[in-house]
């Protein structure tokens, strides 16, 4: 039986700046824990992603700068680069906009819906500053959101309401260059026409209805019922894919239009074969990791343009997620106000310490919030009170009282109380799995921790320390090895969440072999298969615990902002 065939993808990172937890939590975290899972479920799954490179925030960043845009996006790719390696964010393919093999992907793909007659022609009003001599593209023109009345909207969407804004809709709008007004003036771009693939769109919306969460479906049928217009695919900017036309040479295509395809090209590095595996083998399943933002451009946009070209996966699930905040603020770097990625790579934070907490933050379907005091309490009581103590509790009786090795694999004599935790092994990596692949990762982690309790509660119960003390030595190892058993079983239904902790665990102190990578071996969490004669490593605390000089720490360098002229310099 062939596996299945599973492409997952973070949205692509704009780099015009780093990344903060924001960012992390609303897609490449459960990207990778979606992932981290279907690996080890056996599916046969590749994670992609990239920096979003071309487009106006590069090239306003780096004109603010004195640098040409490759110059900023070749620092700052490498950066991000660094923030995911640092996350254990585990790309098969982490690639770039700006390469040339890119680039024509792009043009290609263009070609295609051209030929298809999904293109038009038509001049559009657009910003044009008379004191730059230069059409503004939407980044270069800030004002007042018509929707909401934010007053630093961005000429093409509201950061803050996430609407998506026409040319001239703008309030009270300013070049961001030089804060001139600027006039409104003609200019020739090609469109793509989403007035008509409205139908096979909102067809496709409704058959992921029971698949998509609930404000992904309402943001895509809102579109739609709004009815879908031509949309804008070139701009006037010089840094960019260049739109594969004479009459349009200094035209590049919007980054939006640009970006999502970087999909394929990154799909497409690892091998052309696997390109046609994932993209155009209709049994292979997408699945999109992306923040509130970006929902209207990966239900609408993106999948229009799928259905445009003709030939190519639709996705399965676009996972969209809402914002995060910080202590009820939203994240600002100006301000000061957040937790700022870029401090990671000189911080000894556990990884999988701030993985744990931030998995009970991932705004699935609400905003969520990011606070100090609630990580310090979800570490000492859930990760150390739970998991980690139930880890400390078994190891330590097995190596203190029987030197590492129980000698015990019969399962006699089974009672009421065995019989149930024997029924947690066999049934509750399923159940655990059946939320991971429904991208209920909040739900998952709660069940992992009601699931080490369910081994202390055995403990309490069994109390396998009185029974040694008892002379009762058989019932103790009992005892004992189905706790380990249950070990053995959290450390894999763990460890897409807590990969780098979960793996030391498995190698050096429960001197189990192989990787918790390797395909299949979710399937082993639901088996009580440890041989008699298996011998364990001296135990050891995976976490610390987190007091109030510890946190302080923490947080002082963790919030500490960075400016742009700071990281590239």
């Amino acid at each position: 039986m062939l596996k299945q065939k599973i492409l997952v993808t973070a949205a692509l990172p704009y780099i015009n700046n780093v990344p903060h937890m924001g960012h992390i939590v609303g897609s490449h975290l459960p990207a990778d824990i979606f992932y981290r899972y279907c690996r080890a479920k056996g599916y046969d799954a590749i994670f992609v992603g990239g920096s979003d490179e071309h487009g106006t925030p590069s090239a306003v960043a780096a004109k603010e700068l004195g640098l040409h845009p490759q110059q900023l996006v070749d620092k700052l790719h490498n950066i991000h680069k660094k923030v995911y390696e640092r996350l254990n964010i585990d790309y098969t393919n982490y690639s770039r906009t700006s390469n040339l093999s890119h680039h024509k992907t792009v043009q290609d793909f263009f070609n295609v819906i051209n030929e298809n007659g999904y293109v038009s022609k038509g001049s559009m009003r657009m910003y044009f500053c008379e004191n730059d001599n230069m059409f503004l593209p939407d980044r270069f023109v800030v004002g007042t959101c018509p929707k909401c009345g934010y007053e630093s909207a961005n000429a093409d969407q509201c950061e803050s309401c996430a609407s998506v804004l026409a040319p001239d809709e703008l309030v009270d709008p300013h070049c961001k260059s030089c804060e001139a007004t600027p006039i409104m003036k003609e200019s020739e771009h090609l469109y793509i026409r989403l007035d008509r693939l409205a139908e096979s769109l909102d067809k496709w919306i409704e058959g992921n209805k029971g698949t998509w969460r609930s404000q992904v479906y309402g943001e895509a049928k809102k579109w739609i019922r709004e009815g879908l217009r031509e949309r804008s695919i070139t701009r006037d900017l010089e840094w960019g894919v260049k739109v594969p036309s004479e009459a349009l040479e200094n035209k590049v295509f919007y980054v939006w239009f640009d970006a999502p395809i970087g999909y394929m090209t990154f799909t497409r590095e690892i091998g052309e074969d696997v390109f046609d595996e994932y993209w155009r083998d209709p049994e292979s399943k997408i699945f999109h990791f992306l923040g509130k933002d970006n929902i209207p451009f990966h239900t609408v946009f993106w999948p229009g343009m799928l259905i445009a070209h003709g030939g190519f996966n639709l996705p399965l699930n676009v996972v969209g997620s809402n914002y995060l905040n910080f202590e009820g603020q939203k994240f600002s770097k100006s301000k000061g106000v957040g937790v700022f990625c870029y401090n990671l790579l000189d911080s000894d934070i556990d990884i999988d310490v701030l993985r744990s907490y931030l998995t009970t933050v991932i705004p699935e379907t609400k905003e969520s919030d990011f606070k100090w005091g609630e990580f310090r309490t979800i570490t000492n009581n859930e990760l150390i009170g739970k998991l980690g103590n139930l880890f400390n509790r078994t190891l330590n009786m097995i190596w203190k009282n029987f030197g590492g090795q129980l000698n015990y694999s019969t399962l006699s004599d089974l009672n009421g109380i065995d019989n149930h935790l024997i029924e947690a092994i066999k049934t509750e990596p399923l159940s655990i799995g059946d939320l991971f692949f429904g991208v209920e990762f909040r739900e998952a982690y709660r069940r992992i921790m009601q699931y080490a309790s369910e081994g202390n509660v055995y403990l309490h119960k069994t109390a396998p320390w009185n029974l040694i003390k008892e002379g009762r030595e058989e019932e103790a190892k009992k005892s004992l090895y189905l706790a380990l058993s249950l070990c053995r079983s959290l450390a894999i239904v763990s460890s897409p969440i807590l990969p780098e902790s979960m793996q030391r665990l498995w190698t050096d102190q429960l001197n189990l072999r192989g990787s918790l990578s390797t395909p299949g071996i979710w399937d082993e969490a639901t088996q009580i298969s440890i041989p008699s004669d298996h011998t364990i490593n001296k135990p050891e605390p995976l976490y610390a615990r987190i007091d109030d000089k510890r946190l302080e720490e923490l947080e002082k360098h963790l919030s500490k902002p960075h400016s742009l002229e700071e990281l590239v310099k």
